[in-house]
């Protein structure tokens, strides 16, 4: 089964994962810049945008990206997309030649040693409600992830758009919150070995900056990390030109 993936640019392989409920479209922006420099692949996840649905499982889904995308590339993801990016640094290498995480944390749930992050109370009601009304739970989904960040309404909008114009299957919805819920990479990251960036925003009520300190004392020396000021869940959303120069600046460095 293909993954819908649209191509922009020339040059080396540039993939881009994005979020839970979302499709590529939300890179749009940024894949334009991207493409000037270099071959951008923009995916659609299983059962997001215009993809067909499959089996929702990790495994499943790390066979599905490499099957569909080239070796030796740069992985951007975002959030879940993040997680999925990570999964397949660690299980196939081959394919990830730089990895760049973008609001993502390897354990998404709380753990007695792993404080910021969801609890998994608030994470089941969230998932309940999920189940009992789907929009009304995506809107309140949505504005907190641009809560706390710069032009929030202008983003909302934008988000809201977005989820109407690509559309995302319920049982893609269910699946990625159980991946979400169950997942921890934690133990596997200091086996993955290519130039990684973790980019966080500085508001963040989803993935918290907290996080920063976490993950490197998991993942060892091989992860650089920024924050974005004044950016909440989405950085590359709301403050994309800063993005751009952090993802340049962060490539031009493990290039030379």
């Amino acid at each position: 089964m293909d993954l819908f993936i649209k191509q922009l640019g020339q040059g080396e392989p540039l993939i881009l994962l994005h979020g839970w409920g979302f499709s590529g479209e939300i890179w749009h922006d940024i894949a334009i810049k991207l493409a000037q420099n270099w071959r951008v692949y923009q995916v659609d996840l299983p059962g997001h945008g215009r993809s067909a649905e499959c089996e929702y499982n990790l495994l499943q889904l790390t066979k599905q990206l490499t099957n569909n995308l080239p070796k030796n590339a740069i992985w951007i993801g975002w959030s879940l997309g993040g997680l999925l990016a990570m999964a397949v640094a660690r299980w196939q290498a081959d394919w990830v030649r730089n990895l760049i995480l973008v609001a993502a944390t390897p354990r998404f749930i709380t753990d007695k040693d792993w404080l910021h992050a969801m609890t998994p109370v608030v994470f089941d009601n969230f998932a309940q409600q999920v189940q009992n009304n789907r929009i009304a739970t995506l809107q309140r989904f949505l504005a907190l992830q641009v809560k706390g960040s710069t032009d929030s309404q202008q983003q909302l909008h934008h988000l809201n758009s977005l989820i109407k114009n690509n559309p995302v299957q319920i049982s893609a919805l269910q699946g990625g919150l159980t991946i979400l819920k169950n997942t921890d990479l934690r133990s596997e990251l200091q086996a993955i070995s290519c130039p990684s960036l973790l980019c966080l925003g500085e508001n963040d009520k989803i993935v918290p900056v907290g996080i920063d300190k976490d993950c490197q004392q998991w993942w060892g020396s091989g992860l650089k990390t920024i924050i974005i000021p004044s950016a909440s869940h989405i950085p590359f959303l709301s403050h994309p030109d800063i993005f751009i120069s952090h993802v340049k600046g962060f490539l031009n460095a493990t290039d030379s």
